[in-house]
């Protein structure tokens, strides 16, 4: 009985080096990057990063505008004076309340936007060159190192993010030279 654990543990370690050379290559690719990249020329394209631009101002200014607010209620609550506390109080809530359905309608407006451009051609034009880059270079992954969960990638190493190779690779289908990045 020993003998057979001892030759299947045997067996075992002689077996690891083998399943060590399976490794599978993955890499990472910022479809944003992409599509605001290779599209720019786009009417449609441009319009959708001028809106998340100005959305990305407007909650700035107003989230600024809260912690201003904010700071101001604290010295109120510090000097003692209640009114000037509970009216802040107010503009507070107000400011908040703004901000979140301004966010929520944002939002919804923003996917809609974005749907319908990603509902044309360029999202097979973009996946198609994905996928020349992953065959071409021996990936067998590629993940989006952006959108809602980029959070999920606790590393990107340069080395595997092939978002410069996919552009470039639009660009020479588009009969163009990409001249950014590396």
């Amino acid at each position: 009985m020993k003998s057979a654990i001892v030759c299947i543990a045997f067996a075992a370690v002689l077996g690891l080096p083998l399943w060590g050379q399976q490794v599978t290559m993955v890499a990472v690719c910022n479809w944003t990057q992409v599509l605001t990249t290779s599209y720019k020329e786009s009417q449609a394209v441009r319009e959708l990063e001028d809106f998340r631009v100005a959305y990305q101002k407007e909650v700035q200014s107003v989230s600024r505008d809260i912690s201003d607010l904010e700071n101001q209620k604290l010295d109120a609550d510090k000097a003692g004076n209640k009114d000037a506390s509970l009216q802040l109080e107010k503009k507070i809530n107000d400011k908040k309340a703004y901000l979140d359905d301004y966010q929520r309608i944002k939002k919804e407006a923003y996917k809609r936007q974005a749907d319908k451009i990603l509902s044309t051609s360029i999202v097979k034009e973009i996946l198609d060159a994905v996928h020349y880059v992953a065959e071409r270079d021996g990936y067998a992954l590629v993940l989006r190192s952006d959108g809602a969960y980029a959070d999920l990638i606790l590393a990107n190493i340069p080395e595997i993010d092939i978002t410069t190779k996919v552009i470039k690779r639009l660009y020479e289908l588009a009969g163009k030279t990409y001249t950014g990045g590396d």
